[in-house]
């Protein structure tokens, strides 16, 4: 096809303006409307009913989103018949072609663009979010969100481009032509490049790894252009290949926080190696349009050729969650200077995190107090309210509220990382707070607290003792009182910090997830090494397996000390363990290690301990025999990591 040529009587081909899977991408005039668009061909291989199928899944994916400002106009698809002449084509092979007629977006794609400030890329960022909210509500992941696939209108409008490699959430193949599911190694999450199933989150990682290179040139795990690597050999390009996909599915990632600047929390919240650890499209808008404020203000920023950065109050990049993400910053590869740069990246990333951090409403939570979120006067009007001060992991604060001798309710007020379910969204608000309401059971309510630094915090009443007049419905009306409450204090400013503050031989200064390796997780069957959910501050630590469902988790615990009522008695590097079946529901079994005790309220004597737990469909004996291989090296460990721990 040539310059000039008509296409379906209407369309006259202007200029080549890019490449696509099935030749060139044309510029071209509507002589019907007098507006230039874009034709880009797509041709049907192999059996014709499912190539057709599939094919025309792009547009029809786009056409949901014709109304969307963020996401590039599909106008008509055009078929044009081959006669085995090269009309159409150019190739003679007599094959229909399939031509999807668009918005025009001059310049094409963001690749071409010379790096832009972080307000530009935050202003840019917040509409692409927008762009993949509506997807990901619509069942649809891009999977492929990268500059090349992103343009601007004249307006500097950002648009999402190229539909080709779309993923329609719960179903079992592309909405697309080309196969399970592409990617693009550079920019993909890690849970695509390892090929399962992309899910929304994996557009978050995405659009982080994209916006790192819209500022600085590059994605954060120093993917290099085309042109760069045109000069290689060809053993050195398929070595550089080879990086690449294992990058890709390690999730490595290291942040320019320097270049990047107020961008540095949003992207390490947004580059967590867990999907659940990663902030919603929503979420990450609104982020952005903090960062980015007004659009002159970015506008202003880039024109100036100065960024003039603003700092909002930012969740340290979703709380705790940017500090769980620093582990994941390393550059791979061996010897002394590989380390040092990868504890360089390190440093980098936890300077540039201190000042989100800092601003959070939470603040480190090794020292805050969560138990100033509960309100034991609002509660004590359903009866005798108290905290308890020594029960849970150290991201919870518990109260007890005894409405009469026989019946206790249970008031758990706890720090969540991460962000809310995505699909869930605040049915009120208090103040500057979402309260998301959890489907009530016969025995318990839930509620989760949102607030604009990103910060969850989740409130959850159960029956402790007896039977509670009202059932569900009293239980609501708690939760309820409780989730004000707490508001209230988060409304008012950054949490108190504890006084006085964990002694230095606590177990709060320790981290869970370290005291087992791959090698100890071996014996539970098909556990995956990486965890699939980190608690807040790592203090907890979950995994599963494929095989009988089976699933682990560790981590701290405050109780009263257990004994052999408890379960068996066991000796583990010298601390006392007590194996217990069933203790954490049906089909698992936990084992308390106890690492230290201590005069806790009223002067009663508690302990901290390390818990782990096995549940799955398997035998309780074997569940006992699992847990117990697990706690023995977890012990050792501890000792070598915390030592005995005292009183």
């Amino acid at each position: 096809m040539r310059s000039g040529e008509e296409l379906a009587d209407r369309y006259v081909l202007k200029e080549v303006i890019g490449t696509g899977r099935s030749g060139s991408v044309w510029l071209a005039h509507d002589t019907v409307v007098g507006q230039d668009v874009a034709l880009k061909p797509e041709r049907i291989e192999g059996d014709r009913e499912t190539a057709v199928r599939r094919l025309l899944g792009e547009p029809r994916a786009m056409a949901k989103f014709r109304d969307h400002p963020h996401v590039v106009t599909l106008y008509d698809v055009v078929t044009v018949p081959q006669d085995g002449n090269g009309n159409g084509d150019g190739d003679g092979d007599g094959t229909d072609t399939y031509w999807f007629i668009t918005e025009y977006v001059p310049g094409g794609g963001l690749d071409r663009q010379p790096p832009m400030s972080p307000l530009r890329a935050a202003h840019v960022g917040a509409q692409l979010a927008d762009a993949l909210a509506a997807l990901h509500e619509a069942g649809i992941v891009h999977c492929d969100v990268k500059p090349a696939n992103i343009g601007l209108s004249r307006r500097g409008t950002a648009k999402l481009l190229d539909f080709g490699a779309a993923y329609r959430v719960g179903g079992t193949e592309t909405i697309t032509a080309n196969g399970p599911f592409s990617f693009t190694p550079d920019y993909a999450a890690p849970e695509l490049a390892r090929g399962n199933v992309p899910q929304p989150a994996s557009d978050v990682f995405c659009l982080a790894t994209t916006l790192h290179a819209l500022v600085t040139g590059s994605p954060p795990r120093g993917g290099e252009t085309e042109k760069d690597g045109g000069h290689r050999q060809k053993g050195d390009t398929e070595d550089r290949e080879r990086l690449r996909y294992w990058k890709a599915e390690q999730g490595v990632v290291e942040i320019d926080t320097a270049a990047v600047g107020p961008l540095a929390p949003v992207l390490t919240a947004m580059l967590q190696r867990d999907p659940r650890q990663r902030p919603d499209a929503a979420e990450v808008r609104r982020l952005l349009e903090a960062i980015a404020g007004p659009e002159s203000d970015a506008t202003e920023g880039e024109s100036a050729g100065r960024p003039r950065w603003r700092r909002p109050l930012l969740a340290a990049a979703l709380g705790a969650a940017v500090l769980l993400a620093l582990g994941l910053v390393v550059i791979p590869g061996d010897g002394d200077n590989d380390k040092a740069t990868q504890e360089s990246g390190r440093s980098r990333l936890e300077e540039g995190a201190s000042g989100a951090k800092q601003a959070a409403l939470i603040g480190d939570p090794h020292t805050a107090d969560l138990c100033a979120l509960s309100d034991t006067d609002a509660l004590g009007r359903f009866g005798k309210a108290e905290i308890d001060l020594d029960y849970g992991n150290f991201d919870r604060c518990d109260t007890l509220v005894r409405p009469d001798d026989k019946t206790r309710i249970d008031v758990s007020i706890q720090l969540l990382p991460g962000s809310p379910p995505e699909s869930s969204q605040p049915s009120r608000t208090i103040g500057n707070i979402g309260v998301i309401e959890e489907p009530p059971d016969s025995d318990e309510c839930a509620l989760l607290l949102t607030s604009p630094d990103g910060t969850v915090v989740g409130v959850r009443v159960n029956v402790g003792d007896g039977t509670v007049l009202g059932g569900s419905a009293t239980l609501c009306t708690v939760a309820d009182v409780a989730g004000q409450s707490a508001a209230d204090v988060l409304n008012r400013g950054p949490l108190p910090r504890r006084s006085p503050p964990y002694p230095d031989n606590s177990l709060a200064w320790g981290n869970a997830c370290e005291l087992v390796d791959a090698k100890a997780l071996n014996v539970v069957p098909g556990l995956k090494a990486e965890p699939e959910e980190v608690g807040v501050a790592n203090w907890s630590c979950e995994w599963s397996s494929d095989v009988d469902d089976l699933e682990t988790e560790v981590g701290f615990f405050r109780d009263q000390p257990k004994t052999t009522d408890d379960g068996d008695l066991v000796r583990l590097s010298g601390y006392d363990a007590f194996v217990v079946p069933e203790g954490n529901g049906d089909d698992t079994c936990t084992v308390f290690v106890e690492y230290r005790r201590y005069s806790g309220q009223n002067a009663e004597t508690a302990a901290e301990m390390l818990r782990l737990h096995v549940g799955g469909q398997r035998p309780v004996d074997e569940l006992c025999a699992m847990v117990r291989d697990l706690a023995a090296p977890a012990a050792a460990e501890l000792r070598a990591q915390l030592g005995t721990g005292g009183s």
